[in-house]
């Protein structure tokens, strides 16, 4: 244990006397967080629409003051479809409306009446907001307008559960926890061992009587200790500075967290034990820690909208699972079953990456000793 403790000792000293590890756990976050609650948004968007109207009928003016009164879209009128076809592609509108001068009167014949919408298809999400947002508002008109014979017979009450303001960041910023998390247990530990590779310190090691156990043990506790601390600030800024509502289980959140983040450092000491130089080694692990989390986690892209060999690929990676708990713990409350099966995926996991450890620290031993 005195060998432990030393080592656990001497890893702290590194860590004060490094200021990059600082950086990386309470600096990077703050980035992080502040780039997904005011850079990314998914949240509906209001769109600016361009109408021309050929139907003089002056019933029409109630459709088109659906349109004004509609919070989403923002209404240009025009006279001429040259004029708008170039704002159009100048991308002052995002999409148009035409109706033709006949509109009315198929409606009054109970005809099918047709109106032309157009969208900038540049940006696919937006080109379907634009189509959607037109289409149901137009649908919405006709069912109260007097072209309708009948009342509908269905009157739908529409609420949402667990994220009843359909605010995007309450979902995306506790998800991004666990980008934020992944990204600093590799980085902080991606270049202890190489980093001891490339100052010769190794060699001071091995004339030691420590084992394999004390060196592994020694090297996850203190980025352990500095990766918790910096997970506790991220749920701090998340729930108390950008109130982000908190249904769940502060024990049971920092439980699974725990977990996640040993996970993490195995997958940054099991890059460190595989090199010798501390740039490879930070270049792999902002590789593995980065892009995979954001693309593959379905924390921006939904899983089951994925091709099948990256669906079966997400099944390995941390980040997945602890996303899910994450966003069900913030936006729904406990649940026993997620919590269950993510927390024994992620024990499982990380006691795994941890002999992977173990047996690359043995490896470097065994080469430098017959060397």
């Amino acid at each position: 244990m005195s060998a432990v403790a030393a080592l656990i000792k001497k890893e702290f000293n590194q860590i004060i006397r490094d200021p990059s590890s600082i950086l990386i756990a309470f600096v990077l976050p703050v980035v992080i967080l502040i780039l997904y609650r005011y850079g990314v948004n998914l949240d509906t968007v209001k769109v600016t629409l361009g109408i021309k109207n050929d139907d003089n009928n002056p019933k029409i003016s109630t459709l088109i003051n659906s349109f004004n009164h509609s919070g989403y879209i923002k209404v240009k009128y025009f006279d001429s479809k040259d004029k708008m076809y170039d704002e159009i592609k100048n991308s002052k509108l995002k999409g148009a409306l035409i109706l033709p001068n006949d509109f009315t009167k198929k409606l009054e014949r109970n005809q099918n009446a047709d109106a032309l919408v157009i969208t900038d298809g540049s940006e696919a999400n937006l080109a379907n907001y634009v189509s959607s947002y037109a289409q149901s508002i137009m649908n919405s008109w006709l069912n109260i307008s007097i072209y309708q014979n009948q009342k509908p017979l269905i009157n739908p009450i529409v609420r949402f559960w667990f994220n009843q303001d359909i605010n995007s960041h309450h979902f995306i910023l506790p998800g991004s926890l666990a980008i934020t998390m992944n990204l600093i247990g590799m980085l902080l530990t991606a270049l202890v061992i190489a980093r001891e590779w490339e100052r010769g310190t190794i060699e001071a090691i091995y004339s030691t009587s420590i084992t394999k156990l004390d060196f592994v043990v020694g090297k996850y506790v203190p980025y352990f200790v500095l990766g918790f601390c910096s997970f506790l600030f991220n749920v701090f800024l998340t729930v108390f500075v950008f109130q982000i509502p908190f249904r769940g289980n502060f024990l049971i959140l920092f439980f699974v967290g725990a977990l996640y983040l040993f996970c993490c450092l195995g997958v940054g000491l099991t890059i460190s034990s595989s090199f010798k130089e501390q740039f490879s080694a930070s270049q792999t692990a902002l590789s593995f820690g980065l892009l995979p989390a954001m693309l593959l986690s379905g924390l921006i892209y939904p899983i089951s909208s994925m091709p099948i060999i990256f669906q079966y690929l997400t099944a390995i990676l941390p980040p997945r699972y602890f996303i899910i708990f994450m966003q069900s713990e913030f936006m729904a409350g406990t649940i026993v079953k997620i919590v269950l099966l993510n927390s024994i995926y992620l024990a499982i996991l990380g006691i795994f990456l941890f002999f992977i450890v173990f047996r690359n620290i043995n490896l470097r031993l065994e080469k430098c000793k017959e060397d």
